[in-house]
């Protein structure tokens, strides 16, 4: 018997640098990895990442007390809302430096999660935060969300690029109908979108005061699951 002592394939941890997982937000949002934010419709799971959006580009104060300590661009990647009448609105009401808030022009076709023109934006402008709201309008025609093999390899695409710039991929998710069961299969698609995020972060209402809205990890890889922060959605202003 013959072996091959061509493979070059291995290496050693010990060749491995360590290095600490970087936080847009400890311990709910992750820098170069992929967070999902999900709920059912209309809890607020967009006026929340927006609030954050905001307080990233002003170097401002996190709910939780935590300072951005600089200024940080966001790209914001909307498809159910008009970005005149309702998305900057929203910015600007948030407080939101719409100088650091980017979109990517979508003239040359509709956006997916497989376009190139995702890393390149994100290249481009340097953000260390990335929305896709709602991550079902960006799976394309001929994309399946319940198939394993094509969400995984389009999950690893974009960790890869999360991983490569620094960049934190937050997908904002509805979730679907059926009752019981943990929350974290309650995801619309395939179980390796959760699976792939290293965070997943969960907006629910309050039953007593409809008004109120609480933020709760579900799932936390990389730190201790965080306290649940609570908010309130001014209904009057949009």
């Amino acid at each position: 018997m013959k072996w091959d002592n061509s493979f070059s394939g291995i290496e050693y941890y010990s060749n491995v640098k360590s290095s600490s997982v970087e936080w847009i937000w400890y311990p709910y949002i992750p820098c170069g990895k992929i967070t999902i934010l999900q709920g059912d419709p209309g809890e607020g799971k967009s006026t929340l990442i927006l609030h954050i959006a905001a307080i990233l580009t002003k170097g401002a104060t996190l709910p939780d007390g935590n300072k951005i300590q600089n200024p940080m661009t966001v790209i914001y990647q909307c498809s159910e809302d008009s970005k005149g009448d309702t998305i900057k609105p929203r910015l600007e009401r948030a407080g939101a430096d719409c100088r650091k808030v980017a979109f990517i022009k979508d003239d040359d076709g509709d956006l997916t999660l497989d376009d190139e023109r995702i890393e390149l934006a994100v290249k481009m402008t340097g953000a260390r935060l990335l929305v896709l709201d709602p991550i079902q309008a960006f799976i394309g025609k001929n994309g399946n969300m319940q198939s394993v093999v094509r969400m995984r390899e389009t999950m690893t695409k974009l960790a890869n690029i999360a991983s490569e710039y620094a960049c934190a991929i937050v997908l904002v998710g509805h979730m679907n109908k059926t009752n019981g069961g943990k929350n974290i299969y309650r995801g619309l698609g395939s179980i390796d979108i959760a699976a792939a995020a290293r965070s997943v972060l969960l907006v629910a209402r309050d039953k007593d005061e409809p008004s109120k809205r609480y933020m709760l990890p579900i799932k936390s890889s990389l730190a201790p699951e965080g306290e649940p922060i609570a908010f309130e959605l001014d209904r009057d202003k949009g």
